[in-house]
């Protein structure tokens, strides 16, 4: 009886995980939270300073 209610136990953790997670994707794509990380902006402004004087033929890119 005891093996029996571990192996629920762990399928009914293994079930909540795998359902939380969904949930969690499905908020994040749809915008309603986010994790804090480096702003769009600032990766971009990160990104042109990284290629600033790289330089295609005789075209500068800035």
């Amino acid at each position: 009886m005891l093996r029996n209610v571990g192996r629920r136990f762990i399928w009914y953790l293994i079930g909540s995980t795998i359902f939380a997670s969904f949930i969690g994707y499905a908020l994040f794509k749809a915008g309603l939270i986010s994790f804090p990380g480096i702003p769009t902006s600032q990766r971009e402004l990160n990104i042109k300073n990284r290629n600033r004087g790289r330089r295609i033929g005789k075209i500068r890119i800035t």
